[in-house]
């Protein structure tokens, strides 16, 4: 049937409702259309821009609004990633809905006075990355303001005269002054929003790469669908999938989006440790409270790991499932001794991470499983642990090693390097000859001489080589220090 349904052209539209600048729209979407293809190529919105079509200029940032237990939450996202069925019951905010020429909004105003536009591409999206920021702090520092741009990239302004004229807008405004009227008007019906998404089947003329996307609503829908499309793939927020549909133009017969299930959206401090769910995005995990004081070491690596708007809809689940061993959260993830709970209709079970990575890209999740969450032990108290990634870039950018570091107060040791292998490993060496009087420099050429590390476009087996050696090193700094 699945067949006969390609070669007929039928797909299964997804219909949602959500806002659009202030006004509630309701639209049968292809199936695993972006935002960014339904505002230029359905709603003929040309202010968001593509440039990259995978998460890396910022030239298509957008904003939504919607509710976070008690609040409205706007964040900025690549639109060029971010499936458009996701937008049901949210409020999407354009470049569009913020100004005119001849009503210009703070930001663009405080951009034209600082001269912080040329060509002008780039700057629909350092505009919304900046409402984003402002619409949720107030008088945020330099260092909140180039967090929120470090996502976004300009070819021809140079970056101080924009980032002189975040620094007005930041002694001058407030989130009352920043986010207009329209916005407060949609917020209440955000809370209330109670309409279910759906679906509709047609017959297009258009090819599309994604021929269903599935939207549970709970757990139990998700492991029904699993069960009924156990070779489907999962989306959680997508920003490595809709990678592959966008430049490498893979063809999925069935997504199911776990994103929106509440279930899964949870961090939890239980027993056996700290459990995230699935649904957990990286910005979630920086802002939590239990996080900040139990995981101090995994705030930091979020915030190591892409860009702002990626972290806003990307998740830790998703950074496991993809099983890259250039993972970045993955040798941290490791030392921390995390355990993941697996679950589908026929069972749960939990099985430790470093069980998990068979091969490359392999994993131990069987037909219609998936993650339903992750548990990490708590550690001591005073357990020095620490993790370093190694990038061209600060942000926005693959490692070409990242490892993590544990030393319990009793001495016992741990050390998990990403990028050498075709999985994330831990190192035997350093947990058989660790001590806290160890020669440390000895200890670093002997780790390195254990593992024989990939060559590629990120860096050769001997810079690797050294990389393993110069990691430890540093961690020797810290753990003295």
């Amino acid at each position: 049937m699945e067949q006969d349904r390609r070669q007929s052209g039928t797909y299964r539209f997804n219909s949602i409702s959500f806002y659009l600048n202030g006004k509630a729209r309701s639209l049968d979407l292809p199936p695993g259309i972006t935002t960014l293809d339904l505002l230029t190529k359905q709603l003929h919105l040309y202010g968001t821009k593509c440039s990259c079509n995978e998460g890396d200029c910022g030239a298509c940032t957008v904003v939504i609004a919607y509710p976070d237990e008690d609040n409205i939450v706007y964040k900025a996202i690549n639109s060029c990633l971010y499936p458009a069925a996701k937008l049901h019951g949210k409020h999407l905010i354009t470049i569009e809905g913020l100004g005119t020429p001849q009503n210009l909004h703070p930001i663009q105003k405080e951009l034209l006075e600082y001269h912080g536009t040329q060509c002008g591409y780039c700057t629909p999206g350092f505009v919304m990355s900046l409402f984003a920021l402002f619409a949720s702090i107030t008088h945020p520092d330099h260092e909140s303001i180039m967090a929120a741009l470090e996502g976004n990239l300009c070819r021809c302004t140079g970056y101080q005269s924009i980032s002189q004229a975040a620094a007005e807008l930041s002694q001058k405004h407030d989130p009352a002054s920043i986010v207009p009227d329209f916005c407060r008007r949609v917020e209440p019906k955000l809370f209330n929003f109670k309409q279910k998404a759906g679906e509709i089947e047609r017959t297009s003329s258009s090819r599309y790469l994604i021929e269903h996307y599935l939207q549970p609503e709970n757990l139990d829908e998700l492991k029904a669908q699993l069960a009924k499309h156990p070779d489907a793939k999962l989306i959680a927020g997508g920003t490595d999938i809709m990678v592959q549909v966008n430049i490498q133009r893979q063809n999925f017969s069935q997504l199911i989006d776990l994103g929106e299930i509440a279930e899964l959206k949870q961090i939890k401090r239980q027993g056996d440790g700290i459990h995230i769910g699935a649904a957990v995005t990286y910005s979630q995990v920086m802002d939590s409270d239990i996080i900040k004081h139990d995981l101090p070491s995994l705030v930091k690596l979020c915030r190591l790991i892409a860009s702002t708007q990626i972290r806003n809809f990307g998740t830790l689940a998703g950074n496991i499932a993809n099983a890259s061993p250039i993972g970045d959260s993955l040798p941290l993830l490791l030392v921390y001794q995390t355990k993941l709970l697996l679950s589908s209709q026929q069972e749960e079970r939990i099985i430790e991470l470093q069980d998990f990575f068979w091969a490359y890209r392999e994993t131990a999740l069987s037909a219609a499983e998936f993650i339903r969450e992750i548990i990490i032990p708590l550690p001591p108290q005073d357990a020095f642990i620490k993790t370093l990634k190694t990038a061209k870039r600060k942000s926005v950018d693959i490692s070409s090693l990242a490892s993590a570091c544990r030393i319990n107060p009793d001495g016992k040791a741990m050390l998990a390097l990403g990028g050498i292998a075709a999985t994330p490993v831990l190192s035997k060496v350093f947990t058989r000859e660790f001590s806290p009087s160890a020669d440390w420099a000895a200890l670093a050429k002997k780790v390195a001489a254990e593992f024989s590390p990939l060559s590629d476009v990120r860096g050769s087996a001997a810079y690797r080589t050294q990389m393993i050696i110069n990691h430890i090193l540093q961690y020797r700094e810290a753990y003295h220090g």
